[in-house]
């Protein structure tokens, strides 16, 4: 599945998002943040509603559910939390990024998960090699994007977003470049559709026809 919402494209350089994206964590991400509102005295729910719910910039999720707490706090909380030991990379993640690299495409991170564990886990996937630059830990990423853009001299012209939530998807729009939505990440086709990305893709093999 393609769904091709602008076939003018060439893209030369991508920058990827991380979790639900590239390296699947949604179980151990969502465990945490239910150790967050177990804290704060609010009662837990399901992973379906975590992942009908759940949005960036993520203290917006968090006063869905009244949760009192600074961005400084539940950073804390989420890094005591997180188990990274639970996180794997997408099985289709190292083709993808092998055919990539030896294509010449230049790729990034951005990510709000944290530095720390983001620079870790990108080391144990043995992906470290892939990326010209990694940077975890941005809450907004509308505020950061650009600065990724102007630091690795990438064209707006020739670079796409790859991201699994509609914070991506604007992201991708206010630096005005191409936008690559996944689906198997933590929101919903059906969601993703509505904000209207450039593609919107059901694996990550696809990702290849579309550079190609």
């Amino acid at each position: 599945m393609i769904i091709r919402f602008d076939k003018n494209i060439m893209i030369k350089n991508i920058i990827f998002d991380w979790s639900g994206t590239l390296s699947d964590d949604i179980t151990p991400v969502y465990k945490a943040i239910m150790i967050v509102f177990e804290k704060f005295g609010v009662k837990k729910i399901s992973l379906e509603e975590f992942r009908k719910e759940f949005e960036l910039p993520y203290m917006n999720f968090f006063k869905k559910y009244n949760i009192g707490i600074n961005k400084e706090e539940a950073d804390r909380v989420f890094r005591e939390a997180f188990n990274p030991t639970e996180s794997k990379p997408f099985a289709q993640a190292k083709e993808l990024l092998d055919f990539l690299h030896k294509k010449g495409t230049k790729m990034t991170i951005l990510s709000s998960h944290p530095e720390k564990f983001l620079k870790n886990e990108v080391k144990d996937y043995g992906f470290q090699k892939y990326f010209m630059d990694v940077v975890g830990g941005v809450h907004n990423k509308t505020e950061v994007i650009n600065e990724i853009m102007k630091k690795n001299k990438f064209d707006p012209k020739e670079t796409a977003y790859v991201g699994d939530m509609t914070h991506d998807i604007e992201a991708g729009k206010k630096a005005k470049i191409k936008i690559i939505a996944i689906c198997w990440g933590y929101q919903t086709k059906e969601k993703l559709s509505k904000e209207k990305p450039d593609f919107l893709i059901g694996n990550l093999t696809e990702l290849k026809s579309i550079v190609s």
